[in-house]
């Protein structure tokens, strides 16, 4: 195991900052975009404003597509950028590159997972802040649940009891993770793949989902799903029959 760690070393501590930066920015951009939404909003004219109308208005679905996009992309630049030095490390080491995509997605899983947590953290942090600064009479920790159900992006980011959105989240953090290790292992063989791109729109598109959308959760759990299974699958062939 310790020749795979020290191929997947370097350029995995690279990755880990990369994430928890675009983590950071997009975290920054929530506070921000919400902030800015609230603070414009005309109290002694309108009314408090319910908390999914501060996320509509605030477009904080956009501060976390945009970081979506971004750590795909670095999750698949480390290793494009240092492809012929990690097929030389490859190389001398003899490792088993089916082994260590696995691997790799197995760590991409885990990036996007922290993504998407300090994003729910961040979020919750502003509900909190939103209960503080709205009138006690008009917001409570009841209409916080039902903003969480109402609210297509924050449903997703939260699902609470929604287990099939929690599923089809869990299981699209997989499929990226894969495939973002698998197109720099197929561009070293000399294949040019593209999967990743329809897979992170895909999930950039669809992502806020409403408690009343289970077609759409249910169709995005098969589709990520099957990309797993196809992706794992491609891989493994494809280095048998190489060597």
């Amino acid at each position: 195991m310790k020749k795979y760690g020290s191929a997947l070393g370097p350029a995995a501590r690279l990755a880990v900052w990369k994430v928890l930066g675009i983590s950071l920015l997009a975290a920054g951009a929530h506070c921000l975009l919400f902030l800015t939404a609230l603070n414009g909003w005309d109290i002694g004219y309108f009314g408090a404003p319910a908390l999914e109308s501060v996320v509509w208005m605030g477009k904080l679905s956009l501060a976390f597509r945009i970081g979506l996009l971004l750590v795909c992309a670095a999750l698949v630049l480390p290793w494009l950028e240092r492809e012929t030095k990690t097929s030389y490390t490859l190389q001398r080491l003899s490792v088993d590159e089916r082994v260590l995509v696995l691997l790799w997605g197995g760590l991409n899983a885990l990036l996007l997972l922290l993504f998407w947590g300090m994003q729910t953290a961040v979020v919750l942090a502003l509900s909190r802040h939103y209960l503080q600064t709205t009138l006690a009479d008009t917001a409570n920790h009841q209409s916080l649940l039902i903003a969480f159900s109402r609210s297509p992006y924050l449903h997703a980011l939260l699902p609470l009891w929604d287990w099939l959105v929690m599923a089809r989240n869990l299981v699209c953090c997989a499929a990226l993770g894969l495939s973002a290790a698998a197109l720099p292992f197929h561009w070293r063989h000399g294949r040019k793949s593209w999967a990743l791109l329809p897979l992170a729109a895909l999930a950039v598109i669809f992502f806020p989902s409403g408690m009343d959308n289970v077609i759409s959760s249910a169709a995005g759990l098969m589709i990520f799903g099957s990309a797993i299974a196809l992706t794992a699958s491609k891989v493994w062939r494809c280095s048998e029959h190489e060597e």
